[in-house]
């Protein structure tokens, strides 16, 4: 099991941390990727605070292994996506951040692994 320090963590860190756990799939987190995360899920944040979460997350996300990724989305996710509402919002953010449905496209398999921890949520 992943033991990372995260107690000073939001809902937006988590998120950052689904969001590039997509963008990642390719090996590389681009620029681009980052502008449309920004861009399309946190369009309101003041550039210093996202700043500060994107770094504090990238940091934490580049100490883990794809396997310890996975564990800690599967860990965190009742955490940090408390209710029905927020975890259906989360889905339909990262739906439209992992492109096109296509069995061949690894952002959409990360997708579907994350949405499906979300799902077997109580």
């Amino acid at each position: 099991m992943v033991q990372v320090t995260v107690l000073n963590w939001a809902y937006e860190h988590y998120l950052y941390y689904l969001c590039l756990s997509i963008a990642d799939t390719d090996c590389v987190i681009s620029e681009s990727d980052t502008a449309r995360i920004k861009n399309e899920l946190f369009p309101n944040v003041d550039s210093n605070r996202l700043q500060s979460l994107q770094r504090e997350v990238y940091n934490e996300y580049l100490v883990h292994s794809e396997k310890e990724r996975t564990e800690f989305i599967a860990a965190n996710a009742a955490r940090f996506l408390r209710t029905p509402a927020i975890r259906a919002k989360v889905i339909s953010q990262l739906e439209a951040l992992s492109g096109k449905e296509d069995e061949n496209n690894p952002a959409w398999i990360m997708f579907r692994y994350i949405r499906k921890v979300i799902n077997t949520l109580k």
